[in-house]
């Protein structure tokens, strides 16, 4: 139930954020939404206390576009905890990412991102910032490594995450 109410919640805000941004009567609006959209599998490793112990979590991350150097995101992982055996997601994240700097016609992307960060399975609530690249092989498909420290709000003190993701965009 959780992850469904997770889901309904990511769709519903990247939908008001879109409809905001989109303009009024415009004949294009639907298919530069669906230009907008990203979907990215993704494979991540967690430290504890930046330099402990590995986890290895893997999942989907869905973003849209609000302009050429902003991003909003949510991503779901799965996590290794109890030989993949836990929740179908057991953390998801809702960030933003700005582009900091294109180089050769925009090929390699360096880019900046934070948000909230959720771990259903301890019931923890966190924030993290972090820095990517992205190297763009066509318009509709990339891929990007990212790191981001994360802090929580209680037991947990602070971990890190590496990402790594193939994006594919319509």
């Amino acid at each position: 139930m959780k992850t469904i109410r997770t889901i309904l919640l990511l769709a519903v805000a990247l939908a008001i954020c879109k409809v905001y941004t989109a303009k009024a009567g415009d004949a294009g609006s639907t298919a530069k939404f669906i230009d907008s959209i990203t979907v990215a599998p993704v494979g991540a490793v967690t430290r504890a206390d930046l330099d402990g112990a590995a986890s290895y979590s893997a999942g989907l991350d869905l973003g849209v576009a609000i302009n050429p150097f902003v991003s909003i995101h949510g991503s779901a992982l799965a996590s290794e905890a109890d030989d993949w055996r836990g929740g179908v997601v057991d953390e998801s994240e809702f960030y933003g990412k700005g582009v900091f700097a294109r180089f050769k016609d925009e090929a390699f992307v360096l880019y900046g991102k934070g948000g909230a960060v959720r771990d259903w399975g301890a019931s923890l609530w966190g924030f993290g910032v972090g820095a990517g690249a992205e190297l763009r092989f066509t318009k509709s498909a990339s891929l990007a490594a990212d790191y981001t420290v994360r802090a929580w709000f209680k037991e947990r003190d602070k971990d890190g995450q590496i990402r790594a993701l193939v994006n594919f965009s319509f």
